[in-house]
């Protein structure tokens, strides 16, 4: 583990909304690696974006619920690499930068236009702060690849795969996708050899998807999440690999057991 610093503090806004405005956050310079919801506690992950990772830094932030008006956010920053033994300040920066950042006097609308002008103009669509739903409907995100099963997705695509009240949702820039709760007929982990055993899985998942599980260590990694559902091809694979390096098997392993809770009601 590289050096690191670590704060808390209680910021003055609802656990809902420090976690909407940390979805947009800076983009431009931070990139989004894990999103893990609760509703008493969620934690957000992100790595600066920069060019030799030596020099990067990962970001977890905790935010935990004190009441209806505060939360308690604690910043932990640290060096991804041990390669730089010396922060020189840089993770107390990153510390005082979330801070100042929920502690803004911004609305949702503010902080959504000035992430759209930190990625240089490129328009994001509303959709990607909370798909049109309330923010606090939203029970977990984690960043993945799609890896096969819905038809109108030809190929390999990285996005975000968020668990929701009614169903999952899978969305990139543009395209995106609902597989429902009353589809779904079962949902389970599965490693790259759980895959290339099970025949459906196999011939569901994209061939290229294989060769990037190398090593033994790699094949054996519980790192895809298989979802079983109902379409008008009758029961059908759904393919996603987590894409987080951080406690990829434990947030899948959450992933699959709010979904199993949420089909249940």
């Amino acid at each position: 583990m590289g050096k690191h610093s670590e704060e808390t503090r209680v910021i003055n806004r609802s656990k809902d909304q420090c976690e909407a405005y940390l979805r947009v956050f800076n983009t431009s310079k931070y990139e989004l690696k894990n999103h893990i919801a609760d509703k008493e506690e969620s934690m957000i992950v992100f790595h600066t974006k920069i060019v030799f990772a030596a020099n990067g830094q990962r970001i977890t932030v905790k935010l935990k619920n004190v009441d209806d008006q505060t939360t308690a956010v604690t910043v932990r920053s640290e060096l991804i690499s041990n390669v730089q033994m010396n922060d020189r300040g840089v993770n107390k920066k990153n510390i005082n930068v979330i801070y100042n950042y929920l502690n803004e006097d911004k609305t949702v609308d503010q902080v959504l236009k000035q992430d759209i002008e930190n990625n240089h103009g490129i328009k994001r669509k509303k959709k990607l702060f909370s798909w049109g739903k309330n923010t606090s409907d939203i029970k977990m995100s984690i960043m993945a690849s799609y890896l096969g099963g819905y038809k109108e997705f030809e190929k390999s695509i990285k996005g975000t795969l968020e668990i929701h009240e009614a169903g999952i949702d899978f969305s990139v820039m543009g395209p995106k996708f609902t597989i429902t709760f009353l589809d779904i007929k079962s949902v389970t982990l599965a490693s790259a050899i759980d895959i290339e055993k099970n025949q459906n899985w196999q011939a569901t998942c994209f061939k290229d998807e294989f060769k990037k599980d190398k090593t033994d260590y790699e094949k054996a990694k519980r790192n895809k999440l298989v979802v079983e559902y109902q379409n008008e091809l009758g029961q059908t694979p759904c393919i996603f690999r987590a894409d987080s390096s951080f406690e990829v098997e434990k947030s899948l392993l959450k992933a699959q057991t709010l979904i199993q809770e949420l089909m249940g009601k």
